[in-house]
């Protein structure tokens, strides 16, 4: 790893943020929301996890009706409110290995196993001997 990977990461994970919009998001459709809360906060959670990560390792770790079912919950389109991939996109292990497989949308099919779909991480990413 470089010296310069090293620096972009850490980089992006202290300037790691959500911007105010996705806070009325959340409030906006908190107020109509009626259900099962614990849905709504699973939401909530794909909603932040997608923002850090964006929304191709979103699509990887959750399968497409789930993400349909959070969209409509929050009444957003993820692909329009946050980017496909980022500096910590690479944090998704299961998005890595479709993308260094090229064959992103059978992942997201599930036409393909994904290894570690669900798992993030960066200690193989990271490399502390690296300042």
């Amino acid at each position: 790893m470089t010296v310069d990977k090293n620096k972009e990461l850490s980089e992006a994970l202290e300037k790691l943020a959500f911007p105010e919009s996705f806070l009325r998001i959340i409030s906006d459709a908190f107020k109509e929301y009626s259900g099962d809360v614990t849905i709504f906060e699973s939401a909530v959670g794909a909603l932040f996890v997608g923002k850090a990560l964006g929304w191709g390792p979103l699509l990887i770790i959750h399968n497409p009706k789930t993400i349909k079912r959070y969209e409509s919950i929050l009444k957003v389109d993820f692909r329009q409110i946050m980017g496909k991939e980022n500096a910590l996109s690479e944090k998704s292990r299961g998005y890595e290995f479709v993308k260094n497989a090229g064959r992103f949308w059978d992942g997201v099919r599930g036409s393909m196993p994904v290894e570690e779909r669900k798992t993030v991480g960066l200690d193989d990413i990271l490399d502390p001997s690296v300042n």
